[in-house]
């Protein structure tokens, strides 16, 4: 029986995505290299597919693919922790604040976190009537605090404020890393500041903050997301935000669709 177009594109989109995740899941290490670079590549290709919704809800519901989901974004966790850490590593090697920014701005995914926090500093003024946030705090920062660093570089450029980012991620060595690159990058300690804690930890005191910003790579499925805002939440203060990154369609194989869970702010 010939396959209709519709069913056709699902079993390519299927086999595609689980030939990634194989090849993947084989490899003796994802720190960045032409084959791991080439894999992740195909696979981000493939989750930014605009393909009719039907295809997506098709692919996304598949069995083999439900199976594997889960697996496959801890696999794209590792392999994003593993390219921050080669960057900063390069960076640290600069041997001077020139070449350090230099090798920064090269990030591949530089522009892209530009664009992402562009958006997210619009959408947080629009819907802030206290004025402008002026502390960010920034959970699950990785070794390379991209977020924190554009968040500093747009707030300025986009409303000549100076701001306060304080980065919070449960690996020592990638809050030792980061906080080692900021210095070799020029910033100021009043600038951005580094602490290691779990994101869930009741110690973890974020009253201080305007806006609390949870990483994509915190939680692999929206239910250990909606448990850590739960905890985050009851750790802020009254009318401060809560920025939560989601994922839809085809991207939702790299992270976890946070739109999906109805209850996330039920904090009773």
């Amino acid at each position: 029986m010939q396959l209709q177009p519709l069913e056709d594109r699902v079993t390519s989109l299927v086999t595609r995505v689980l030939a990634c995740y194989v090849q993947l899941s084989q490899l003796p290490t994802l720190r960045p290299s032409s084959k791991v670079d080439g894999i992740f590549e195909d696979l981000v290709h493939l989750c930014c597919d605009t393909s009719h919704g039907d295809i997506v809800e098709k692919v996304l519901t598949h069995p083999k693919i439900i199976h594997i989901v889960t697996p496959l974004r801890c696999l794209c966790s590792i392999g994003e922790y593993q390219l921050e850490a080669h960057w900063t590593e390069r960076i640290l090697e600069c041997g001077s604040q020139k070449e350090a920014n230099v090798v920064f701005f090269a990030f591949p995914y530089y522009d892209n976190y530009l664009d992402l926090v562009q958006m997210e500093l619009n959408a947080l003024a629009s819907v802030n009537r206290s004025g402008r946030p002026r502390r960010f705090a920034v959970l699950g920062s990785g070794p390379l605090p991209m977020t924190a660093l554009c968040v500093i570089s747009q707030s300025m450029k986009l409303n000549g404020d100076a701001v306060v980012v304080h980065n919070v991620d449960r690996d020592p060595w990638a809050i030792a890393k980061s906080s080692a690159l900021c210095r070799r990058l020029g910033y100021r300690l009043d600038q951005i500041s580094f602490q290691c804690a779990e994101v869930e930890d009741e110690s973890l005191d974020l009253h201080e903050f305007d806006v609390v910003l949870l990483g994509g790579l915190v939680g692999t499925t929206s239910e250990q997301k909606q448990s850590i805002v739960a905890q985050i939440a009851k750790q802020m203060s009254p009318g401060a935000m809560l920025l939560l990154r989601s994922a839809h369609q085809m991207r939702t194989l790299l992270y976890p669709d946070n739109r999906q869970s109805p209850n996330l702010l039920d904090l009773d």
